[in-house]
């Protein structure tokens, strides 16, 4: 049966109105899944962000103090207590407050420098209200930021205060600073927005903005209470009949946590929106085709059901999933756009796996160059001293090893070397070590079959320089380091073993589960070194290739180095 001009229509409306519908409620959940993720990654950021700037602010402040009571007016002052003039000591008293003003004047914060003489019993400070208590100087719970009430300038206020000993004997250097300094970064993070952000730290009042709404601060913080809340995180929570995002993040330096308690519908506003205007779409357009649809079920219902079930595939991730066209049907320009799509994802799957790979050989770069300047500070003290005593034999020494282990370090042309010269960077830099120290030796016992093999550059320098500094330095008695390597059935081994203290079995296993882990997040105790080593061999030779750590025989720490030869697979 023909049908006229008014159902040839209907079914055209039909026609396009599908695909259409399809393809608009796919890309819908797309972007709304993008947009989310950006204004959850664009809070997180901030916070991070935030955080890094009170950071670096603390510690310039702890820095600063700490250059200050190196000054020479405080050697000079204490140097001249029992034989100088009392008017000569007042003079280089007042020196001394004017350069105290000078270093507090510098810093965007306000703060306090004070200066405790324990021998005498003296204060010296820009803030004549403060006042002696021994115990306070021998309290180590003031050795970090503490937040406690306190008189500044003669005003009761809270604040921040962490006590140093520096090096000159019976000196003592407190810094302070007000909370008033983070009510104003936080002042400005929330800069009129819907967002209330503070300062938590269980067990204390939370700092807050200027303008901050407390009651709703208030009923946040008794739910955070007694939670373990790890590094950072992110919570859904509801207070006052209203759903919240929370984002949080520690502050490293002072110890508190950062929380933003940002409204949920104010968050996806924009969102909810586009899907109510969506929604009111989808039901005029249903409306036009409910009668058509009937006529075309047949026709409709088996190419959606392969749309479906293709981008389900997708979604498990079969990227190379294709839908076969079917001449003549409405829908084969729409199987032609899906196979287009998946072809593109595929591609996009493909450029991402290949950038982070790239992205792996940067990392490993960097870490290249980040050479220890105390290490080459101390070398160059060591030549100097050695040529002020005339023993050139020891500064030729020095100089040689020096200048091959950081021609070879600092190499950026290649990330890949042979056995060979990787021993001689060891040796290079184990002589730097027993140059200096003299309180161990060492052996390395590599056989002549390995010296060709090509390795990673620099993968076996952190192990052994980790021997040094954590085992032998830390060790009274006379330091032994070994290193030995094996080969067997295409397996390469390569041990490192000091007498040094070592690890209880606990600790052990403990780093031994972060250098096997998939992602590393400790960035403080220096694991993340082993963990990079544990990922190189893991993304170069694959199988059973890593790191492993274990007591040594020796009595200290013992790191092992497995690789597959690749020329036996």
């Amino acid at each position: 049966m023909k049908l006229n001009t008014f159902g040839k229509v209907i079914l055209l409306v039909i026609f396009l109105l599908v695909p259409i519908i399809l393809l608009y409620g796919y890309s819908y959940q797309v972007s709304v899944g993008v947009v989310r993720q950006t204004m959850e990654d664009g809070n997180r950021n901030r916070l991070a962000f935030f955080t890094s700037q009170l950071d670096v602010m603390v510690d310039q402040l702890m820095k600063h103090s700490l250059a200050a009571g190196r000054d020479y007016s405080i050697r000079e002052y204490i140097d001249g207590r029992s034989t100088s003039d009392p008017n000569v000591q007042l003079q280089r008293q007042s020196r001394i407050v004017d350069m105290l003003n000078m270093q507090t004047s510098t810093s965007p914060w306000s703060n306090q420098i004070i200066f405790y003489l324990t021998d005498s019993k003296e204060i010296i400070s820009t803030d004549y209200s403060a006042r002696f208590d021994e115990k306070d100087l021998q309290n180590p719970e003031l050795r970090k930021w503490s937040y406690h009430n306190s008189m500044t300038f003669g005003l009761k206020q809270m604040m921040f205060s962490r006590i140093e000993e520096s090096y000159i004997p019976n000196l003592f250097i407190e810094v302070r600073f007000t909370e008033a300094n983070l009510r104003n970064m936080l002042s400005q993070l929330k800069q009129g927005a819907d967002r209330e952000p503070f300062l938590y730290h269980e067990g204390e009042e939370p700092i807050v903005s200027y303008t901050a709404d407390r009651t709703l601060i208030g009923a946040m913080t008794e739910q955070l209470a007694g939670k373990d809340l790890g590094y950072s995180g992110r919570l859904n929570v509801s207070l006052r009949n209203q759903k919240y995002v929370v984002n949080y993040i520690r502050s490293e330096s002072l110890g508190w946590y950062l929380v933003d308690l940002v409204p949920l519908q104010s968050t996806f506003a924009p969102i909810n929106k586009s899907r109510n205007l969506f929604y009111v779409s989808i039901a005029l357009l249903l409306v036009l085709s409910i009668l058509a649809t009937l006529l075309l079920y047949r026709n409709v219902q088996r190419p959606i059901q392969q749309l479906i079930m293709g981008v389900r595939r997708i979604k498990e991730g079969e990227f190379w999933v294709r839908l076969k066209k079917q001449p003549n049907n409405e829908f084969d320009y729409l199987f032609g756009s899906f196979n287009e799509m998946a072809a593109q994802i595929q591609e996009l799957i493909d450029k991402v796996y290949k950038e982070t790979l790239r992205s792996k050989e940067a990392r490993l770069k960097q870490l290249q160059s980040q050479i220890n300047p105390h290490f080459l500070y101390n070398c160059l003290f060591y030549m100097k001293n050695m040529a002020s005593l005339g023993d050139k034999e020891s500064v030729v020494a020095m100089a040689l090893n020096l200048g091959e282990y950081y021609r070879y370090s600092t190499r950026l042309d290649n990330t890949m070397s042979t056995m060979r010269e990787e021993v001689k960077l060891l040796e290079n830099y184990l002589n730097i070590q027993l140059l200096r120290s003299q309180r161990f030796y060492y052996e390395i016992d590599i056989p002549d079959t390995m010296l060709d093999l090509v390795i990673p550059r620099l993968l076996i320098q952190p192990l052994v320089e980790n021997a040094v500094l954590h085992g032998v330095e830390n060790n009274a008695e006379f330091g032994q380091i070994r290193i030995r390597g094996a080969s067997a059935s295409g397996i390469n081994r390569i041990v490192v073993d000091d007498n040094g203290p070592g690890m209880p079995e606990e600790r052990l296993a403990e780093l031994q589960g972060k250098v096997a882990a998939a992602a590393n997040e400790d960035r403080g105790d220096g694991g993340f070194g082993l963990w990079n080593i544990n990922q190189r061999l893991i993304h170069l030779y694959g199988g059973s290739s890593g790191l492993n750590v274990s007591k040594s025989p020796l009595g200290g720490f013992r790191a092992e180095l497995v690789w597959q030869d690749k020329t036996s697979e």
